[in-house]
């Protein structure tokens, strides 16, 4: 298949475009101005598209989206989160409708931030959405594929998880919030459970992650997909199975002005102490099977133990 990627420099992308040409796909990434590398032109802040190099596609991945964690989140740093996502996606969507021949699949990125927090709760694809401002940019984010889906393409909302590698993404913040590795509170025996560790985080292997994108290019899918394993995990949980995976004792509570006065209310909040227990109803009733259905075993392969 040729198959077109938005997101292909981040982490999930960055894996994803080997495995599918791995799997004998042509891969052409979509790239924004005073990018090095070829492929077809887009700039999302100026709404704009090469539309007509999207003819033939037979799939769209698009993971494309600022990072979310990296900055304090002030009213100018929500709206670039929001635009690019929802925005992009929108102009994506809307090229893709426009096509002779719409490519047969769009997987569109979303994350399970869509259910909010939710504190004792089982959530699957079929649960409500939550309230704030994460769960509200997931919805409007998924339903910014309209135009396509409205064209006939098989359109997949993928509600990514916390995505377990060492590379890039929440598990290396954690690992690392301060930056340089050597400043890592793990590596000096001072890693710990946020507030009463009580929130849960659903995780995914970056393998199994991929993996699952290439089962839903050839699946008949569509609509909310959790990608998550079956294993969520609370707080003080997975922080324990990082420092055994590292060799490195884990017992402090760290109280949650600490992160509040380093990230900021908001982001430290969503990212931190908000929880949901997602699981793959839709995914594994499709017949995937995950290679990394546990917390502990997962996360000692991403840190290389």
């Amino acid at each position: 298949m040729r198959i077109v990627v938005a997101g292909s420099s981040g982490l999930i992308g960055s894996a994803l475009v080997p495995a599918l040409e791995a799997a004998g796909h042509r891969v052409e990434r979509l790239v924004r101005p005073g990018s090095p590398r070829p492929g077809i032109a887009w700039d999302p802040a100026a709404g704009t598209i090469d539309a007509a190099a999207l003819e033939g596609a037979d799939a769209v991945v698009n993971l494309a989206g600022r990072s979310i964690g990296e900055r304090r989140w002030d009213d100018e740093e929500r709206r670039l989160i929001w635009e690019s996502r929802v925005g992009a996606t929108a102009l994506l969507a809307g090229a893709l409708a426009g096509l002779r021949r719409p490519p047969a699949v769009l997987l569109n990125a979303s994350g399970v931030g869509f259910y909010g927090n939710r504190p004792g709760e089982r959530l699957t694809e079929v649960s409500a959405p939550g309230v704030g401002f994460f769960a509200e940019l997931c919805g409007a984010w998924e339903a910014a594929t309209a135009p396509a889906a409205a064209a006939g393409v098989r359109v997949v909302s993928l509600r990514n998880g916390v995505v377990l590698s060492a590379r890039g993404g929440a598990l290396a913040r954690l690992l690392a919030p301060l930056g340089p590795s050597w400043l890592s509170p793990y590596r000096w025996g001072l890693g710990g459970w946020l507030g009463d560790g009580r929130q849960v985080w659903s995780w995914v292997s970056l393998e199994d992650q991929v993996r699952a994108m290439l089962h839903l290019l050839g699946s008949s899918l569509s609509g909310p997909v959790n990608l998550t394993s079956p294993d969520p995990a609370d707080n003080k949980r997975f922080v324990k199975a990082v420092g055994k995976a590292l060799g490195r004792p884990v017992w402090l509570r760290i109280p949650r002005f600490v992160p509040r006065a380093v990230l900021g209310r908001g982001l430290a909040d969503t990212l931190l102490f908000d929880g949901a227990a997602v699981y793959p109803e839709r995914l594994e009733a499709d017949g995937f099977h995950f290679h990394h259905l546990r917390l502990e075993e997962a996360l000692a392969r991403a840190l290389g133990r």
